[in-house]
């Protein structure tokens, strides 16, 4: 297996190719490793210190005894960004590079909801790599074949229906990776996604665990970014971190849906809810067709989310403050505290 780099050379010219090249195949808090083209994995150092590399990314190697010293980086043709945090308050943080199709992984379990579907893909959908769907746990759900076909049409991408369970759906999955490429699987904690990745290497190349089945919810398996060459196939997995969820503030509620933010701007009042307020401009598209009653569901149901996480986070960020407080109370109260005197 060359590693992905006849595909690297597609979109990247290799000027003069290094005598040893090799991929990041590890990064875990600035501890490298890297892979040469033969499948071996060695400890790696970069020469400059303050140069940081994704996994995925190609670098130029210079052999030492007991482990490599990194060169220089070839180019990006892609960069994969990790939405790290939870809730309300999450950032865009780079995780993997040089991918070539990215799976976004959505449970379709009793918390299945097309408005997460809709974040996700306002967040991944680039130019640089080619995204699609991967319902899990179809068994879940006697609809799971209807809906894919739904939001294939609604998305206008590949929507695949799977269960790790029965094996729906994982053939079709494999065979949509081409040889060579770079493939990861992004999904919250608790989706399946490291069954799925199993089935579809057919063997265990990530470590399973069990979800609550209280919260629904599962337990972070992935730590750091991981490359792993999936030899049944020919393709490279790069594994990044689950998040627990993706919040969505009222700025990325205008940007996710343009066409209500264009209409709210011809309401009656400035602070209309677009429920049930008169003059709503919002309301009377959807009643002479200019807005579909879908989109609009959609947008009242990422729009209530966002409003809960808020609430949620303030309350959460009032709490360490008065917490906080009391600790400063408490530091002081000690500092001016006097030993009576005998």
């Amino acid at each position: 297996m060359s590693l992905g780099l006849e595909t690297y050379k597609i979109h990247e010219k290799i000027e003069n190719e290094p005598e040893t090249l090799g991929r990041i195949s590890l990064n875990a808090s600035g501890v490298y490793k890297v892979m040469h083209l033969d499948g071996t994995e060695v400890n790696a150092i970069p020469k400059q210190r303050d140069k940081t590399f994704l996994v995925g990314d190609w670098v130029v190697l210079n052999p030492q005894i007991d482990f490599d010293l990194i060169e220089s980086q070839l180019p990006r043709y892609s960069t994969l960004n990790r939405l790290a945090g939870e809730g309300f308050h999450t950032e865009e943080k780079a995780a993997a590079s040089n991918i070539d199709r990215l799976f976004i992984c959505i449970s379709m379990n009793k918390n299945f909801k097309s408005s997460r579907i809709k974040r996700y893909l306002y967040a991944f959908i680039k130019p640089e790599y080619q995204t699609a769907l991967v319902l899990t746990k179809s068994d879940l759900n006697p609809d799971s074949l209807k809906l894919a076909t739904q939001l294939s049409d609604d998305f206008k991408i590949p929507v695949f229906c799977t269960s790790s369970y029965s094996g729906t759906g994982i053939e079709s999955l494999k065979s949509s990776i081409l040889p060579g490429q770079t493939v990861s699987f992004y999904g919250n904690s608790g989706v399946g996604k490291s069954t799925l990745i199993n089935a579809v290497a057919q063997k265990e190349v990530m470590t399973t665990k069990t979800i609550s089945d209280k919260t629904d919810k599962g337990r972070h398996t992935t730590t750091s970014s991981r490359l792993i060459p999936i030899h049944d196939g020919d393709f490279i997995l790069i594994d990044t971190p689950g998040v627990k969820s993706v919040g969505v503030s009222p700025n990325d509620l205008s940007l996710i849906f343009p066409e209500i933010t264009t209409l709210a701007q011809k309401c009656r009042f400035h602070d209309c809810t677009h429920t049930q307020e008169p003059g709503c401009a919002v309301k009377a598209a959807i009643s002479n067709g200019m807005l579909s009653q879908k989109v609009y569901q959609q947008y009242l149901e990422l729009k209530k989310e966002s409003q809960a996480t808020k609430n949620y986070m303030a309350a959460k960020v009032a709490k360490k403050l008065t917490q906080k407080a009391k600790g400063k109370k408490e530091t002081l109260r000690k500092k001016n505290y006097q030993k009576p005197l005998l």
